[in-house]
């Protein structure tokens, strides 16, 4: 593909204090096959040396942008403010693309109609500390809108695997929304996006994520603070996405099983009651299945 005849790609990198970890995003997107791209790179005020890394490379694709303030949502907003491509797109700090992945979502953008917003392809999960064993692939099959499926679970998501419409992505905000409990959610973001476009997809793994990093805290007071997220975090999408559940009701259901465990957790009983009943009234069959549920988690 000749660049003069290639829209721009813009992508989206986070960063803070990943020294020892961004070679490997950077890496990747400098082995693309598709060139015209630009590497815009949001860093949170790292007090490590992840300026001198990335500025080591000399990349004239890359715009390394420092920030007073950090957070998903300040940094994601500050690179989107500068982006120029006809497409956007994302990559963590510490994953990385295949060879091909800009290359090939290009080409299929470019053959859609102007109501695909949103293409998106698949991932695959690595253990951190066994980088060459796949332990798992997100494969989602959503063409079409999606906007009421994507507001039921976290099924077109993952945030790298998005190229979104520049003009799509500013209508929504240009970030994410760290107002919900969970921050930089990519489930949010792309539920948002779906509302107002259709998506397409490419039935292929084109990003290695990578997990097990070791930075869980397990603890009484992590995990109860964890609750209380979780407890904004699907209390918005019930309200945010209110017509969804209007239309669908029982898309409602793992938000519902959600907020009964997050109660639970913080032995509120009554709201862990509360949220039980709204989860059994979308189908009364779950009752006795569930009975030694509702036992043990809200004490009933």
């Amino acid at each position: 593909m000749e660049k003069e005849l290639s829209p721009l790609v813009s992508i989206i990198t986070i960063t803070y204090n990943r020294a020892d970890l961004i070679h490997r995003c950077v890496e990747s997107i400098q082995k693309q096959t598709y060139r015209n791209y630009e590497h815009i790179i949001a860093d949170g005020n790292s007090s490590d040396n992840t300026e001198e890394v990335v500025k080591g490379y000399n990349d004239p694709h890359i715009k390394y942008i420092k920030l007073i303030d950090r957070g998903p949502q300040i940094q994601m907003k500050a690179a989107s403010d500068v982006a120029r491509g006809k497409y956007i797109t994302f990559l963590d700090d510490d994953d990385e693309y295949l060879p091909e992945k800009l290359e090939k979502q290009v080409n299929l953008f470019e053959t859609e109609p102007q109501k695909v917003g949103m293409v998106y392809c698949w991932m695959s999960y690595y253990d951190a500390k066994q980088p060459d064993v796949v332990i798992g692939i997100h494969q989602p099959t959503i063409r079409g809108f999606a906007g009421d499926i994507a507001a039921s679970a976290p099924i077109v998501c993952g945030t790298p695997t998005l190229m979104v419409r520049r003009e799509i992505f500013n209508e929504i905000g240009g970030c994410y929304n760290d107002s919900i409990g969970y921050v930089g959610s990519d489930w949010e973001l792309a539920t948002r996006i779906c509302q107002i476009c259709d998506v397409d997809y490419l039935p292929e793994s084109l990003i290695k994520v990578y997990v097990n990093h070791g930075h869980a805290r397990l603890s009484t007071d992590f995990y109860d603070e964890k609750a209380k997220k979780g407890i904004l975090f699907h209390k918005h999408f019930l309200t945010e996405f209110a017509s969804v559940f209007d239309r669908h009701p029982e898309y409602a259901k793992d938000h519902y099983y959600q907020l009964i465990r997050c109660y639970a957790r913080l032995r509120n009983r009554k709201e862990a009651y509360y949220w039980y009943k709204k989860y059994t009234e979308l189908n009364p069959g779950l009752r006795s299945k569930l009975s030694s549920l509702k036992v043990i988690i809200i004490g009933h």
